[in-house]
């Protein structure tokens, strides 16, 4: 059984059979006009009532206009690219497949195209929702066939650390000189005899130890890391002004007076940030391209684009998946290269999601990723 009816043969089983027992409803007469443009494609308000009928009775459920609208332009999407890449269904694939559509759902041929009139919706739709979906599985086989048959994930590329930015950061120490352990005058004198010592080397835990009332005095007097916003003007003021480890000038506080000693500033995090990667396979002119990501043995990667030799790279990088682009190698040879696959590389949810997954959740995943990259290059317009 091909995967359209394991897609969807557990939860349509039984809704049909739910169904068959509702009563069929007169309906308005649709609206023929266009409702989007997709590229060079149109779609029609009858279009999208269709397939809003076909889903609510392949779901059991009343979708929204506009997520019905979103997989019909999928839906548009997908077929152009089949169109694309020359990709057909003959009359016999779509007969077998609705034969094991009716089968699997134990109802005749007869039974569902009433079923379907009584909901409004034409067999010709029906018929061309089972085409598509082989179109696209015949896709998805084209170009990924060597990853749904081989989960394995090999010479995964660890990710480049790069610099993100964040609020500013502190790590200081503080000597608080108290009014009330030491009178005013002999702080005073004790906090200006400290900036000199101290910014001559002298030991600023054992200043701290027998000289600070601060509550970091249990941290040697460290304080932080703190986000600026968390500071006072006056600290920020101090801080923006010292170098590391220096010790500031003392400056007046509640109560008495303090020191600082910058230890370090942090406006900058480091964080993985995802790599495009690729597969892709260099054939001779005489090779055939039909089978360019089909064959395994064939295929390179999946491997970070960045390390893909440049005039690969240049070439990959002008590319959709599944196109490919004739050009002369080093020697004068005729070669082509075709892009299977491109993706974020992200070595853990990558490691992660391969783990003992099901073909058809791995064709899914590429489905996905492939109509995210289609959607991107794609024109759509609301009329």
């Amino acid at each position: 059984m091909m995967a359209f009816v394991r897609y969807i043969e557990p939860k349509v089983c039984i809704t049909l059979m739910l169904l068959m027992l509702v009563p069929g409803y007169a309906f308005c007469k649709s609206d023929f006009s266009v409702a989007y443009q997709v590229d060079d494609q149109i779609i029609t308000n009858y279009d999208i009532d269709q397939i809003r009928k076909l889903s609510n009775l392949l779901n059991s459920s009343s979708i929204e206009r506009s997520e019905v609208e979103q997989i019909v332009i999928s839906n548009k999407i997908k077929e152009i690219y089949a169109d694309r890449l020359k990709i057909v269904v003959s009359n016999a694939e779509l007969n077998l497949q609705v034969d094991d559509f009716i089968q699997s759902n134990k109802i005749t041929i007869k039974e569902l195209k009433s079923l379907l009139r009584s909901k409004g919706i034409d067999t010709e739709t029906f018929y061309n929702f089972v085409k598509e979906n082989i179109r696209w599985q015949k896709v998805l086989d084209s170009r990924f066939g060597y990853k749904i048959n081989n989960l394995a994930i090999k010479d995964l590329m660890p990710l480049t650390s790069t610099p993100k930015r964040i609020e500013k950061e502190y790590e200081f120490f503080e000597i608080f000189i108290s009014n009330e352990r030491w009178d005013p005058q002999n702080a005073n004198l004790i906090a200006k005899r400290l900036e000199i010592e101290l910014n001559n080397g002298a030991d600023f835990d054992k200043a701290v130890e027998k000289f600070s009332s601060a509550t970091s005095k249990t941290n040697k007097g460290k304080v932080g890391p703190i986000k600026k916003s968390s500071l006072s003007k006056q600290f920020r003021e101090v801080l923006d002004g010292l170098k590391r480890n220096e010790v500031s000038k003392p400056f007046q506080v509640n109560g008495g007076l303090i020191l600082l000693k910058l230890y370090r500033t942090r406006s900058y995090q480091t964080v993985k940030t995802p790599k495009l990667s690729v597969t892709f396979s260099v054939f001779i002119e005489s090779s055939n391209k039909n089978a360019a990501c089909s064959d395994e043995k064939e295929i390179r990667g999946p491997i970070l684009l960045s390390k893909v030799e440049k005039n690969i790279r240049d070439i990959l990088t002008k590319l959709m998946p599944g196109e490919s682009y004739k050009f002369l190698d080093s020697t004068g040879l005729a070669r082509t290269v075709t892009l299977c696959e491109s993706f974020v590389s992200d070595t853990k949810s990558r490691a992660s999601s391969f783990e003992n997954i099901k073909k058809n959740e791995e064709a899914q995943r590429l489905s996905n990723a492939l109509m995210l990259e289609l959607r991107r290059n794609t024109t759509v317009v609301k009329k």
